[in-house]
């Protein structure tokens, strides 16, 4: 568990990258984020090849842990979709970010380490790529375990570090110049921790990182083109009380 002092610096970095994001979408710098469905057609893609397709056809309750202003939950079919994201209060009060939201997801204010749901209420829970800007990743996990149905299914990205760039990016972190990233995951740190939630591992998919490597090592930014020799890969983690196939 990091400090709450180093947490709220988290947020503040979080909130300042969505201020800037959505100053860009309104004067039509940037695409309006399309790479939230993006995220969940590879998501749809992942549980369908591990036989869960019913918890992406429209009929499962979903719930996203660290959503952001949208959400991969809001591209989603679902009966019932819930966001939750600490930082709901900045985003709602966004006229730019919520155009973007579909009516029928429900957004709600809260933390990973203490969702404002009832227990086993859901089917399905998505955590992609925020697991690094939590407080305490125990906590979240716990909770997660909480709120999913018996049977129900945990899926979790999180971009990876190399045993090298684990250390490097540690040290980054505490000195606040990656200010948004409190935690940093290997892929077998990754592993651990989702295996010994009460769900169990079922399922770890590894993607390679060359393409995005390549990009921020062509980049003009400083911090991109460090980031690229950090980064080992992006693991899904994929638990629940339902056995699935381990895909190679």
């Amino acid at each position: 568990m990091v400090t709450l002092a180093r947490w709220r610096a988290a947020q503040r970095y979080e909130r300042g990258y969505w201020e800037r994001h959505a100053a860009k979408i309104a004067a039509g710098a940037v695409s309006q984020l399309d790479w939230y469905q993006w995220r969940a057609d590879h998501l749809a893609e992942r549980l369908t090849l591990l036989g869960k397709g019913h918890l992406v056809s429209g009929g499962a309750d979903v719930m996203e842990i660290g959503s952001g202003p949208v959400g991969v939950v809001a591209r989603l079919p679902g009966r019932h979709r819930v966001a939750v994201d600490p930082l709901e209060p900045f985003y709602r009060e966004d006229p730019v970010l919520t155009a973007l939201r579909p009516p029928d997801v429900q957004y709600l204010e809260g933390m990973g380490e203490q969702i404002p749901c009832e227990s086993s209420s859901f089917d399905l829970a998505i955590v992609d790529n925020c697991i690094d800007h939590v407080r305490d990743v125990t906590g979240v996990m716990r909770e997660i375990a909480r709120v999913l149905r018996p049977g129900g299914t945990l899926y979790l990205t999180v971009n990876c570090r190399t045993t090298w760039g684990f250390l490097v990016h540690r040290a980054l972190s505490r000195l606040r110049i990656d200010a948004g990233h409190p935690h940093t995951f290997t892929p077998a740190r990754l592993t651990t921790l989702v295996a010994g939630t009460p769900l169990g591992l079922r399922a770890v998919d590894v993607e390679s990182a060359t393409q995005a490597r390549r990009a921020d090592l062509e980049s003009h930014d400083v911090k991109s083109r460090v980031n690229s020799l950090l980064v080992a890969e992006r693991t899904e983690a994929h638990a629940g009380s339902q056995r699935a196939a381990v895909r190679q």
